[in-house]
């Protein structure tokens, strides 16, 4: 079992048999939360892609600063009549003129500063991401033990109708909601599970640790939460890596525009010319150069001109949406989290609870009601929970849109 999965961490991260093989894909067992992030920041598939994006435009700086190879041409000549014959040779060297070849290089490095830039878009989802699956995985327990909670309580209810010898009218009527309320909790039960499968396959894919490794760090439950400004604080990822777009348009516009420039092809000949026994040869240079007449570049220009100007409108524009999505993210965390510093403490709420259940018990309230509570208890933290995902997703949009993500921790 080991070997098939040495095997396949081997086949999807890339763990080589000579590096030091972890069960859990190359991330040590977590000792802290803010490993099991750190984790997901490095194996995440899409950011191991992102990392050979980044090296192959890294590597294309050694293609672009590389010169043309020389040119040998030869002509050779005879005639079997008169025993004459003419040998002519020329090497050549290509000139690249306008700066072909510093443009393309400057272009190389704004490759890779665009894809480096759009590693750290991409650490930064996924950073958010992780963060969020783990409140929700902790919502998850809390939710599948009021569950199990709300069947043992069905359970009892149902087996205490079952053993009295008759039942009237009402009895039996409460009976069957709380039979129907019992397979409805069930259910209810089995999307849990299905929910936490999810986030357990999505942790095992980008960390390798399973839930049991996992639900020691989970976050806790904040009623502390952090006073934001109204002004953005910094550039977020999404908007360097679109300042780097501009960059790389402008390479390219002055690739465009170097291209105006010909290559000049220059370099020694030679030419021998033999009649009978009389030879003559002669010694030269040859250069070769196309005229930019009929052509100077102008519509390769023209495009790349376009580009740097859709490219700056695009900033523009983004930065513009962030704002107004900033603004609006920060409402939403406010407002989500004035709630949740409102409601009432799950300890109280289960203290009540539990008293309607005994007054049930002793016949004093009715078994709607008591149905009712077991519903609304759910319910409430059901609800409670979505409020705190959307106030935790508002506020690392919020830190997204200020640069700050991947220095903030849980």
């Amino acid at each position: 079992m080991f070997f098939l999965k040495a095997i396949f961490w081997t086949l999807v991260f890339g763990v080589s048999a000579e590096d030091d093989f972890y069960p859990h894909g190359g991330c040590p067992e977590p000792k802290k939360r803010m490993d099991i992030i750190s984790c997901a920041l490095t194996l995440h598939p899409a950011l191991q892609k992102g990392e050979l994006k980044l090296e192959t435009a890294k590597s294309q700086f050694a293609k672009a600063s590389q010169i043309p190879n020389p040119q040998l041409q030869t002509r050779f000549v005879r005639n079997g009549g008169d025993n004459s014959s003419e040998l002519e040779t020329s090497l050549n060297f290509t000139l690249e003129l306008g700066g072909k070849r510093h443009a393309r290089k400057q272009r190389a490095m704004a490759l890779a500063d665009l894809a480096k830039a759009d590693n750290e878009d991409l650490k930064a989802h996924v950073k958010i991401q992780t963060i969020l699956n783990l409140y929700r995985l902790r919502q998850l327990g809390e939710e599948v033990k009021l569950v199990k909670e709300a069947d043992l309580a069905f359970k009892k209810v149902i087996m205490s109708l079952k053993k009295r010898p008759r039942l009237n009218a009402e009895q039996e009527a409460a009976l069957t909601l709380f039979e129907m309320a019992y397979e409805e909790n069930k259910v209810l039960g089995a999307e849990l599970h299905e929910e936490e499968r999810s986030l357990e396959h999505f942790f095992h894919v980008v960390t390798g640790h399973e839930l049991k490794e996992i639900k020691e760090f989970l976050p806790k439950y904040s009623s502390q939460w952090p006073i934001l400004t109204g002004e953005r604080q910094g550039e977020s990822p999404k908007l360097a890596k679109l300042k780097k777009q501009v960059k790389l348009a402008y390479k390219d516009l002055e690739i465009q525009k170097s291209q105006v420039w010909p290559d000049l092809k220059i370099g020694p000949a030679m030419l021998i010319e033999k009649e009978g026994p009389r030879e003559v040869r002669m010694v030269g240079l040859n250069l070769s150069m196309p005229l930019p007449v009929l052509s100077q570049n102008r519509g390769g220009r023209l495009t790349a001109q376009s580009d740097v100007v859709r490219a700056q409108k695009t900033v523009l524009l983004e930065d513009e949406v962030e704002k107004h999505e900033r603004f609006e993210q920060l409402r939403i965390y406010e407002s989500a989290v004035t709630i949740l510093k409102k409601s009432i403490s799950p300890l109280l709420l289960e203290k009540k609870q539990r008293k309607i259940e005994r007054l049930y018990m002793r016949g004093v309230v009715s078994s709607s009601l008591f149905l009712d509570s077991l519903k609304q208890k759910l319910s409430y933290f059901k609800l409670r929970n979505k409020r705190e995902l959307k106030a935790l997703s508002a506020l690392w949009e919020i830190y997204r849109f200020d640069g700050k993500v991947l220095k903030e921790e849980i």
